[in-house]
């Protein structure tokens, strides 16, 4: 028998979000670029009432994506608060909530492409509690500090020269949504294996801006997850961004805290 818990979770306005959905064909497009392979990384601004999306244009490939807030990049995304709320795997209406002391929407998604084929039971895309990979797990890996992964290619560097424009330095990371990424939670070890990702050219996710926010996304070095560390490296692939104006906005979030 399923156990029965109960999730403490702020009223959702689903009206608007299933009327965005439905009019999702109407929006102007406002921006479209690629990341390419050797960009490896990019940040941009989306605006509050804008959506964007988040395309594997040339085939499956990981993306890490990281938000703050535009204006005090302070608040930024916060996994954990998410994850207790929302769910650990990213879908269609989930909200992707801030740091305390705010906590409060950043994005909401509104489209997931993505058909999941699961192999192992559970096994599903797009997490949040996995982190981007960085110097010390590449060296793990390779045993090399000279090596590529370790020294430039991995998703901590990447992210990290992308925000440099935006005055943001390393430590102004934090745990990051994996998209595109499947796996599953191993209830003996407790670790996530992954497994090979169901992503066809052309599937993408959608988010849907409640504030201002700075958003950036790295090309992943596992490409689309095909390989264990022992085997070789496939090759990455490019990602698109398209950014939409909705014309449609929801009012400011209140804090139900504040008097």
């Amino acid at each position: 028998m399923k156990a029965e818990w109960y999730v403490p979770r702020p009223p959702f306005p689903k009206a608007f979000f299933d009327a965005l959905h439905e009019h999702r064909g109407t929006f102007e497009r406002d921006r479209k670029f690629t990341i390419t392979v050797e960009e490896k990384a990019s940040a941009f601004v989306v605006k509050r009432g804008q959506t964007f999306r988040i395309i594997c244009e040339a085939g499956p490939q990981i993306a890490d994506l990281c938000i703050w807030n535009a204006h005090d990049t302070s608040e930024r995304f916060a996994n954990e608060y998410t994850l207790t709320r929302e769910g650990i795997w990213l879908a269609r209406d989930m909200r992707l909530w801030s740091s305390l002391p705010h906590l409060r929407p950043m994005m909401t998604v509104i489209e997931d492409t993505v058909v999941n084929k699961p192999i192992h039971p559970g096994a599903r895309h797009h997490y949040l509690f996995g982190a981007h990979c960085n110097p010390h797990v590449w060296y793990w890996v390779t045993g090399d500090r000279n090596h590529p992964l370790v020294t430039h290619d991995n998703c901590y560097c990447n992210l990290t020269r992308a925000i440099q424009p935006y005055g943001l330095q390393a430590r102004d990371l934090h745990d990051n949504v994996n998209l595109f990424m499947k796996c599953f939670v191993d209830s003996d070890s407790g670790l996530h294996p992954w497994e090979i990702t169901d992503v066809k050219q052309g599937d993408y996710v959608e988010f849907y801006a409640e504030m201002d926010c700075l958003v950036a996304v790295s090309i992943c070095p596992s490409a689309s997850g095909r390989y264990t560390y022992a085997e070789q490296l496939e090759p990455t692939r490019p990602l698109g961004i398209e950014i939409f104006n909705t014309g449609r906005f929801l009012p400011d979030y209140v804090d139900p805290l504040q008097p």
